[in-house]
C-alpha cells in the first residue's frame, strides 16, 4: 500500500507505505481544504474514500 500526497503543482510532497503513517482524519481533511490531492496505490482518491479506507483498516 504506498499513500500519496499531492501538491496543487501536481508535486508529491508526502509518501508512506506505512499505515501508521497517513495522517487523521481532522489532518486530511484540512489538507484537502488546502489543496493538496491523496493517491492510494498511485490512483488519486477522494478524501471521503480515505476515510472510508482508514475506518476499514481500524476495523480489520
Amino acid at each position: 500500500m504506498k499513500f500519496e500526497v499531492i501538491n496543487d503543482r501536481g508535486v508529491t510532497v508526502m509518501q508512506t507505505t506505512m499505515k501508521s503513517c497517513i495522517p487523521d482524519e481532522e489532518q486530511l481533511t484540512y489538507m484537502s481544504k488546502a489543496g493538496y490531492k491523496f493517491k492510494l496505490e498511485g490512483k488519486v482518491v477522494t478524501l471521503k474514500k480515505l476515510k472510508e479506507f482508514q475506518k476499514e483498516e481500524l476495523n480489520a
